[in-house]
C-alpha cells in the first residue's frame, strides 16, 4: 500500500491532487483542517490535510529512498506493504518511529498465519490511529491498540463459558482431529464435577478401535454406551437415555468433502431433539481447510466450534482469522493434551489474542 499526506487549499483541491498522484482508485483514510503560517505565523492560513492510499502492483515492492531529511514530506508514506522491502524511508529519519514498529507487527502476524485480508485490516487501523496522534504513538502504545482492535474483531462474547446447554451433544469433524478424546472430556467434566448422569452414543461404525476406546471411557465413568448402525439405531438409543442429563454422541471422522459424509450426519441430526453439534477442529490445520470445512458444516447449521491440539502449534492465525471470517460462530472449549478430563478448557478470547500476539502482547 502506497499511502501519502496532501495538503491543499480545499478539499475539491487536496482530491485532485490525490488523483493526480495516486490515481483514481486512491482511498481516503482520514481528514483534517490545518492551519500553516508564514513569516512568524503572522499570516495564517487555514489548508485541509488528507491522508490518502492506493495499492501498487503487487508484484512490485515498493522501494524508496531518502536522500536529505527535508524531501521526507514529498516522499509517499508507505507504513506496510505485503511484500517486505530491504528499507524504508523512515528508517533513515529516527522520527519515524512509528512504521517501524507496525513493521514488527504485521512481520508476527504474518508468521502466525493470519490471512492477507485480515493482516491489511488491522494495519490499515493502526495507521490511521498512527497519523491521528501526530505520528508519535509507541511500540507499546501500539501494541495496545492491536490488542484492542484483535478483540473486537473477535467479540468476547462469542467465547462460551457456561456448562453445555443442550442435552444431546454430538460431535463431528473430519479424521484424526481428536473427537473421541474430545467427548469423554466433555463426559469426564460433567460427570466427575457437575455429578451428571451421562450415556454415550457412537455412530462411528467405521473404526472398531474408536467403539472400544469409548467404552472403555464408558467403563471409568460407569456410563452406558450404546453403538448405532442406522439412522433407526440412533433414533431408538437417543429415546433409551431420554431421562439422562447429557447423552454425548461421537461420529466417525471422514473427508469432510465427501457429501454423503454430510448427508449422514443431517440424518442423525434430524432424529434427535435439541441436538447440540459441535465442530471440531485442529489448530494445526490451514485456514483453507477450516475454513471450507466450517462453510461443508455449515449445511447442517452448526454454530459452536471445539478447537482441539492446541498444545501442538505455536501458529494461531488460522484459527483466529476463521472465526473472524466466520463471525456466527461460537467457540465454546479448546482441548489441549491427551488427558481425560484434565486437558480441556473453555475458550477465552483474551487468551487466542494472547496466543497470537506473543511477545508483542503485554498485560
Amino acid at each position: 500500500m502506497k499511502m501519502k499526506k496532501i495538503i491543499a487549499p480545499t478539499m475539491a483541491q487536496a482530491i485532485e491532487k490525490v488523483k493526480e498522484e495516486l490515481g483514481s482508485d486512491a482511498v481516503i483514510f482520514h481528514t483534517k483542517k490545518v492551519t500553516r503560517g508564514r513569516f512568524f505565523n503572522l499570516f495564517r492560513k487555514e489548508n485541509v490535510e488528507v491522508l490518502a492510499a492506493s495499492d501498487p502492483e503487487p508484484s512490485l515492492p515498493l522501494k524508496k529512498s531518502v536522500n536529505h531529511p527535508e524531501e521526507k514530506d514529498k516522499e509517499a508514506f508507505s507504513p506496510f506493504a505485503y511484500q517486505r522491502t530491504p528499507s524504508y524511508p523512515w528508517e533513515a529519519d529516527r522520527l519515524f518511529t512509528g512504521p517501524a514498529c507496525m513493521d514488527k507487527i504485521r512481520d508476527q502476524l504474518t508468521k502466525q498465519g493470519l490471512v492477507d485480508d485480515h493482516i491489511y485490516t488491522l494495519m490499515k487501523a493502526l495507521v490511521k490511529k498512527w497519523y491521528q496522534r501526530d505520528e508519535k504513538l509507541t511500540e507499546k502504545e501500539l501494541a495496545h491498540l492491536l490488542k484492542a482492535q484483535l478483540t473486537r474483531m473477535l467479540d468476547p462474547l462469542r467465547f462460551q463459558h457456561s456448562p453445555l446447554p443442550e442435552r444431546f451433544v454430538m460431535l463431528v469433524g473430519s479424521t484424526g482431529v481428536g473427537k473421541t478424546t474430545t467427548i469423554a472430556k466433555l463426559a469426564g467434566r460433567a460427570f466427575l464435577e457437575e455429578g451428571k448422569k451421562i450415556a454415550f452414543v457412537t455412530a462411528d461404525t467405521f473404526r472398531i478401535a474408536a467403539i472400544e476406546q469409548l467404552k472403555t471411557y464408558a467403563g471409568i465413568l460407569d456410563a452406558p454406551v450404546q453403538v448405532a448402525y442406522d439412522e433407526d439405531d440412533f433414533h431408538h438409543a437417543v429415546e433409551k437415555f431420554s431421562s439422562y442429563d447429557y447423552v454425548f454422541i461421537d461420529t466417525a471422522g471422514r473427508n469432510f468433502h465427501d457429501e454423503k459424509y454430510i448427508d449422514d450426519i443431517g440424518g442423525l441430526v434430524r432424529s434427535a431433539p435439541k441436538l447440540g453439534l459441535y465442530l471440531v477442529v485442529s489448530a494445526t490445520a490451514k485456514f483453507d481447510d477450516i475454513d471450507t470445512m466450517i462453510g461443508r458444516f455449515g449445511r447442517l447449521n452448526v454454530n459452536k466450534l471445539i478447537v482441539s491440539k492446541m498444545d501442538e502449534t505455536r501458529t494461531y492465525g488460522p484459527i483466529v482469522s476463521a472465526l473472524i471470517r466466520h463471525p456466527e460462530l461460537t467457540m465454546t472449549y479448546v482441548a489441549n493434551g491427551q488427558n481425560v478430563p484434565d486437558d480441556l478448557r473453555a475458550a477465552d478470547c483474551h487468551e487466542l489474542v494472547r496466543h497470537l500476539l506473543g511477545d508483542l502482547y503485554e498485560e
